[in-house]
């Protein structure tokens, strides 16, 4: 993982071939369309107009553990930690992770995304506070709307210049995954094909950065149950801001507050 690491530092982005074997693909896939079947008669508040022909599955912890046991994996926890983890939080043991889930979906596109940062903000340094990790369920092509990236751009400081010709096509195959700094400028094409490319999107950011979702007030009981407390902290239950000052006056903790 050494070389992927210094890939992303210098690229701002990798892919790792065949990541997933067949098997978990297969499972995870048939559990989207399960869902996705399941819930894609549900109107949605603030969707934006881009998004209006993408297949999207929101908030997959809530859906299934499957998706959760996923990210569990040694290599993505090594990557992972060398980014986001942050080395002074004293309440959990050095080589634990103490990163979060920010966002989890699963997303087949439509339109054509154009350029954009998912960081919020740009600046420059080698320090990011968020990556994305994609992983291929079905064949990512030029014609069915692959990822499009703009190599070294997240050392920019700047916002997307939309205009720029040094647009990369990633293509990939099913288990393969991609992994991008927040910062890198990145979009897709336009899916010419109409055929699905459906994939998982998790963003993963450092303790302190705000979830999209709040992960630990919405995960299902029966969910939490399976979970382990390395998966517990991933939500986010091990930096959830205390009610008051009653509770406890940090919103650091480590595992002592997991039930």
């Amino acid at each position: 993982m050494k070389n992927k690491i210094k890939e992303i530092e210098s690229n701002g982005f990798c892919r790792i071939k065949n990541f997933l074997s067949d098997k978990q693909v297969s499972m995870l896939l048939a559990k989207v369309h399960h869902y996705y079947k399941k819930n894609k008669k549900l109107k949605y508040k603030g969707v934006p107009s881009r998004d209006s022909e993408d297949k999207i599955l929101y908030n997959l912890q809530n859906k299934d553990y499957l998706f959760i046991k996923t990210l569990n994996n040694k290599k993505i926890i090594k990557i992972a930690k060398h980014f986001l983890n942050d080395e002074h939080y004293r309440f959990l043991p050095k080589e634990k992770p103490n990163f979060i889930i920010n966002y989890f979906n699963a997303r087949s596109s439509g339109k054509k995304l154009d350029l954009h940062i998912d960081s919020w903000i740009p600046y420059k340094g080698i320090k990011t506070h968020m990556m994305q990790f994609v992983f291929l369920l079905e064949k990512s092509t030029i014609r069915n709307g692959c990822t499009i990236v703009v190599k070294k751009s997240h050392r920019s400081g700047k916002f997307t210049n939309r205009k720029t010709k040094k647009i990369i096509p990633i293509t990939g195959n099913p288990g393969d995954l991609i992994i991008w700094d927040s910062r890198l400028w990145h979009g897709t094409y336009e899916n010419i094909d109409k055929i699905s490319r459906w994939a998982i999107v998790v963003t993963l950011s450092s303790w302190w950065v705000k979830q999209a979702m709040d992960m630990p007030k919405s995960l299902p009981k029966k969910i939490y149950k399976k979970c382990n407390n390395l998966e517990k902290q991933l939500l986010g239950y091990c930096s959830e801001p205390p009610i008051n000052e009653n509770v406890r006056i940090n919103t650091k903790s480590g595992y002592e507050v997991l039930i």
